[in-house]
């Protein structure tokens, strides 16, 4: 199982990057500019959920790190405390986001990191309830 989780993560890393570090080429109205003031965007999506463009990017932002969340404890054991999901994501998130200021049409934006961040925690409570889920279940087929 630990073999398998570190493949996927690592398909996952190399799919991520490509989509991240890509140009955008956005439609008029969606080019997005740097943004360091927290939760700004945020009020972006909000105000536009009849958009499929700003739908598409917070949903796009909170699954782009939820499988660090979800398979990085079983890949590498020593992520299975949250906080070091929360910290190893915000390196990643980080570390993309400023890798976006290089790139034609994409920009840095600290909501994206706060949304990454918590999509590997989101990843994180899905395995644990799974895990905690499977564990009752085993052990009432025990009673």
């Amino acid at each position: 199982m630990r073999l398998l989780a570190t493949l996927v993560l690592a398909v996952w890393l190399v799919a991520a990057l490509v989509l991240t570090l890509q140009s955008a080429y956005p439609l008029p109205g969606q080019v997005v500019h740097g943004n360091l003031i927290p939760f700004h965007t945020l009020v972006i999506y909000l105000d536009n959920l009849g958009s499929w463009f700003w739908i598409r990017n917070a949903l796009g932002n909170l699954g782009l790190l939820l499988p660090l969340g979800l398979l990085g404890p079983i890949a590498f054991p020593a992520l299975e405390r949250w906080w070091r999901i929360a910290l190893l994501a915000l390196l990643i998130s980080t570390a993309i986001e400023l890798t976006q200021l290089l790139v034609p049409d994409r920009s840095a934006d600290i909501d994206d990191v706060i949304v990454n961040v918590t999509g590997a925690l989101l990843g994180y409570v899905i395995l644990n309830a799974t895990r905690r889920l499977l564990a009752s279940r085993e052990q009432g087929n025990r009673q």
